[in-house]
């Protein structure tokens, strides 16, 4: 049995190699996903920092009314006021602008005087659309916030008050992340949408090529004929699937953890990806694509021609990418969830990602998921693999 195993398994990797256009879906795609990921968004992270630092200007009408002292602290945090003419409520209103300042005559007089002093800011959330970036106050409200502590400090010190009495509690924090887990960071997030993306679609090309694919070309009743057993059949194409999703998941995950490494910190804005991050996501990714690569077996033997089969393969592709997307949005706190198969490789690696290191148990429960997910499904899969299902079913 093993030498008919071994024989489908090399005639389907022969016949996969052959095609050009599947082998370049099957490693290309994924492997510029692998590099875009990598690279773009840590650049687009950086850029966004980037865009939250960078001096910020304000449309401003009655600047001659405010404080001079707040203009300063306004000027050391980057903001600057600029001047308006005209009706800035209605521009901000038709989303024109995306936020104003209104200082009211009298504002600096209520500041001498010690009474409340207040200003308008105007803002419209929708102005610059969706990713244009609203107005945020956050750099505004801390300049605001240092300007009232200077003033009070001056008050308290005119009245002869020590000013500690303000503050009976002091909050020292201190950032106890390893560098590991900063240098993990950046991929908690896309790392397991890239990882269930690439198993996927890894090996489906060749799981609806070696099934719906020899249906349509009529092989595979030849192949039925030779005195390979059914089990041998279905070993020897699964072997196959599961070989050549192998080869864009180590090069996909391969090529992010270079690319992230060999970024200058000047482009990336961090620091390059943790080599124990690479081999956890192969250690949760092999036993993942394994029971994937039983599942779209099972799905494309049912299809007649391989487009019909192409089109059946994306509820799979959204069963196995919607764990991964629940992984990276809400990752998993306790162990037990890695036992879960398809979520459960991706549970470990964020916890991997979250702990800064291999957490061995989340990957032994993890591959325990898979193994199992697979052994419950193969007697499925060597049913509908019997020759009279084959040969005769509908």
């Amino acid at each position: 049995m093993l030498r008919d195993v071994l024989n489908i398994w090399r005639k389907e990797i022969m016949d996969t190699v052959r095609d050009r256009k599947g082998m370049t879906q099957a490693i290309v795609i994924p492997l510029i996903i692998g590099i875009f990921y990598a690279s773009f968004t840590p650049m687009m992270n950086k850029a966004m920092t980037a865009r939250s630092e960078k001096p910020l200007t304000i449309p401003t009408q009655g600047i001659e009314f405010a404080d001079v002292k707040l203009l300063e602290v306004m000027s050391r945090y980057g903001i600057t006021l600029e001047e308006y003419e005209g009706d800035l409520e209605a521009v901000i209103e038709k989303a024109k602008k995306e936020s104003g300042l209104v200082f009211e005559p009298g504002f600096a007089g209520d500041v001498a005087e010690e009474r409340p002093a207040s200003v308008r800011l105007l803002t419209n959330s929708t102005a610059g659309g969706i990713f244009g970036g609203g107005f945020s106050d956050s750099r505004l409200q801390l300049a605001v916030s240092t300007y009232n502590q200077a003033v009070v400090a001056e008050r308290m010190a005119a009245r002869d008050i020590d000013q500690s009495v303000l503050v009976p509690v002091v909050l020292n924090a201190e950032n106890l992340a390893t560098p590991e887990q900063l240098g993990a960071f950046f991929a908690s997030f896309y790392l397991p949408i890239l990882v269930a993306v690439i198993v996927a679609q890894g090996g489906l090309f060749v799981a609806i090529d070696v099934t719906a694919g020899e249906k349509e070309r009529g092989t595979l009743e030849s192949l039925l004929a030779t005195p390979a057993s059914d089990g041998s059949i279905l070993c020897g194409k699964l072997g196959a699937v599961f070989t050549i999703s192998l080869i864009p998941l180590v090069l996909t995950v391969t090529a992010f953890w270079v690319v992230s490494n060999v970024m200058p910190p000047s482009m990336a804005g961090s620091t390059g990806l943790p080599g124990f991050v690479l081999t956890g996501s192969l250690l949760t990714g092999i036993p993942l694509a394994l029971v994937v690569g039983v599942a779209q077996m099972m799905m494309s033997v049912r299809a007649r021609t391989f487009r019909d089969a192409q089109s059946g393969a994306t509820p799979l592709m959204f069963g196995v990418m919607i764990p991964g997307f629940v992984a990276a949005f809400s990752p998993a706190r306790a162990l037990w969830p890695c036992l879960i198969p398809v979520y459960g490789p991706f549970a470990a690696l964020g916890r991997m990602v979250q702990a800064g290191g291999l957490q061995w148990d989340a990957i032994a429960l993890s591959a325990a998921g898979s193994v199992a997910a697979a052994a419950v499904l193969l007697p499925v899969a060597m049913k509908m693999f019997s020759r009279e299902t084959l040969l005769y079913g509908s």
